[in-house]
């Protein structure tokens, strides 16, 4: 049987793909670790989406010592406990999916995108260095900075949705 670019392993078809001048892929293995990275993908940007919506409630906000309490506590825990935890697991399942298929590595749509997670971690970094700057009372960006710096995790999540689904070079 046979798929475009795969040819099934005559030794165990069920468990076994080949890319043409590759090293198999294990599906087990390999397709657990790709759902697994996926889920934890979208963790991450779900704390990324809304980390500077918070900011801007935070900003709009900071006469209100209640309020920003509230934010503050909210800030906290969506990161510590939702988006640095979605990260970390998102480059663990990532590795362990690029080692079942190590010859992705060669591929440019995939050095692209590896880019493109490296600049999206020093996203975070800053976000995490915008949480402790805000806990301390330190609102240095206006609402719609704010507003702007949200959007930032979208655009990343085209750019890598559309390198990783249509491996265009």
């Amino acid at each position: 049987m046979k798929l475009k670019g795969f040819t099934f392993c005559s030794s165990t078809p069920a468990f076994c793909l080949t890319k043409k001048l590759s090293k198999p892929i294990f599906f087990p293995m390999y397709i657990w670790f790709k759902s697994l990275h996926i889920i934890a993908m979208v963790t991450w940007f779900a704390g990324l989406f809304y980390m500077f919506r918070l900011f801007v409630y935070h900003t709009e906000n900071k006469e209100d010592a209640s309020r920003v309490d509230l934010l503050k506590i909210m800030s906290y825990r969506l990161y510590k406990y939702i988006t640095t935890p979605g990260m970390v697991a998102t480059w663990i399942f990532g590795l362990c999916t690029l080692s079942q298929a190590s010859y992705l590595m060669s591929a440019h749509w995939f050095q692209v995108k590896f880019v493109l997670l490296l600049v999206l971690s020093g996203y975070h970094g800053f976000v995490g260095k915008t949480l402790k700057r805000y806990a301390a009372d330190e609102v240095y960006l206006t609402s719609k900075q704010c507003r702007m710096l949200n959007e930032v995790p979208t655009l990343f999540l085209i750019s890598i949705i559309i390198l990783a689904v249509t491996k265009p070079f």
